[in-house]
């Protein structure tokens, strides 16, 4: 009796010891969640305008000041998915639950469709997707790119609003899955001007579309085939007082068209990856893109038109075997099934996530190793930061803390020449100026009624006021 006692007592132990010192990394909190959240607009392939929106998940319960961030980006083949997509919706609340502040997000989809196509006598719309079928690679490329910019926009709303969420800027981790996985890991990776795609240059006009895609509805009614330039690596959204640079990258059966962007430095980002063999969507060694799908399925001549201009990549596989090249690799976690099975895969689900709760607990548990590595604990995390009414180096106070129609703002600061910004509850800027003087006055009467949040651009610290 003693002895199962003293067992049972040790257990309880071991568990105490195993949650204090692995923090982020158990599910213990209920969730609070913001849906449909804007978080810019921009141009999409065929010239419209596209809102981008995402769906905010928070922890309830804790009382951490510095929650990680993690940013998720849905696939679905650049034409498809959405934020509310099973796994994504999956790991936002496993994630939540841990403590983290989780967004999914929506980023432009679409890409120029083919001039010549046909559906086969024998093929329909559950076996090949038609809006997948694309006029060139370059398509692909500049879709990723354009997912990309979007992402990293995503990201850099997210650290503005981080006094609303009492979340940590310096922990920011990006996971994808599929088509969201080359672009979390091309977010991760492209930080270079010089490593922007030469598609993604202004090119040649895409041709006119198969007649047959129009019906499949896999055109907007303004479709301008023009292929502009696509601008720099980071995008136009959300710039200003944070960059897009993350901690850390989660890829479930993604890839990479160019391995040369990842740096041999010591600085890089942990990697998360996942990836079988049985996939025959993204090879998850070297090859090309849906490859597997129009040479082992769809059989060319007896089934479905193939997918045609889909670029080569580097899967799973293949990046964790660059790693091991690497003098100076990230760090990175690799859970590679090796099932590949030649002609025999088109019925798995290869394309897919084998054991969600195992691969989110890898991943949660390689990027709490790096959370703790930057000094992030939530012990401690609330004794310095952005909720203590004092951090001398920015500090700044407010007055009054409730106003009305005619009232300015009065920001008392230490800080000369400091740039100011005002959220919204959603975390949506509203207004941003600079600090002249010791104190500044703003003009809030464009604001409309309700809480905001003010943050300094020199510091750490926010504070809340109330318009009425």
């Amino acid at each position: 009796m003693k002895k199962l006692f003293l067992l049972l007592l040790l257990s309880i132990i071991g568990k105490s010891l195993v949650k204090a010192q692995t923090p982020y990394t158990t599910e213990q909190f209920t969730i609070d969640s913001f849906l449909n959240v804007s978080y810019g607009i921009a141009t999409d392939y065929a010239g419209n305008p596209d809102t981008l929106k995402m769906d905010i998940y928070r922890p309830h319960g804790d009382a951490n000041c510095q929650r990680p961030i993690a940013v998720l980006v849905h696939g679905g083949a650049w034409v498809a998915g959405s934020k509310e997509d099973y796994d994504l919706i999956y790991l936002s609340k496993a994630l939540a639950k841990r403590g983290w502040v989780v967004a999914t997000i929506n980023y432009r989809l679409g890409t120029h469709k083919a001039a010549n196509y046909s559906m086969y006598a024998l093929c329909n719309t559950s076996l090949a997707a038609p809006c997948a079928y694309i006029c060139d690679s370059a398509e692909i490329i500049r879709a990723n790119y354009r997912g990309m910019q979007d992402t990293k926009g995503a990201i850099r709303f997210m650290k503005n609003r981080s006094a609303l969420d009492s979340s940590d800027v310096n922990n920011v981790f990006v996971v994808g899955q599929s088509a969201g996985a080359f672009i979390a890991l091309a977010t991760t990776f492209t930080d270079l001007p010089s490593e922007k795609p030469a598609s993604c240059f202004a090119i040649a006009n895409a041709p006119t579309p198969d007649p047959d895609l129009i019906t499949y509805a896999c055109i907007p009614s303004s479709n301008d085939l023009s292929r502009p330039d696509l601008g720099s690596i980071d995008g136009d959204l959300n710039l200003g007082s944070y960059d897009a640079s993350v901690k850390g990258v989660g890829s479930f059966y993604g890839a990479m068209f160019d391995l040369n962007t990842i740096p041999n430095s010591s600085n890089n980002p942990c990697v998360y990856l996942f990836h079988q063999g049985s996939d025959v969507v993204v090879n998850y060694q070297y090859g090309q893109v849906l490859g597997r799908v129009s040479w082992e399925c769809f059989a060319q001549t007896n089934l479905c038109q193939s997918f045609y201009f889909y670029p080569f990549a580097h899967g799973g596989a293949a990046i964790q075997s660059h790693f091991t090249t690497m003098s100076n690799p990230p760090v990175f976690q690799a859970d590679i099934v090796a099932n590949y099975n030649y002609m025999n895969n088109c019925l798995s689900n290869g394309h897919a996530i084998d054991n969600i709760a195992l691969r989110t607990q890898n991943m949660v548990d390689l990027f709490a190793a790096r959370i703790a590595l930057n000094g992030n604990t939530p012990q401690s995390n609330c004794t310095v930061g952005i909720n203590q009414n004092q951090a001398p180096e920015s500090s700044f106070t407010l007055y009054p803390n409730i106003i009305n129609a005619t009232t300015p703002l009065q920001i008392n600061s230490n800080q000369p020449e400091a740039n100011y910004f005002i959220y919204d509850a959603l975390g949506r800027l509203q207004q941003f100026g600079k600090i002249h003087a010791a104190q500044t006055k703003v003009d809030l009467q464009a604001l409309p009624q309700g809480m905001y949040v003010i943050r300094l651009s020199n510091g750490n610290q926010a504070q809340r006021f109330f318009k009425q």
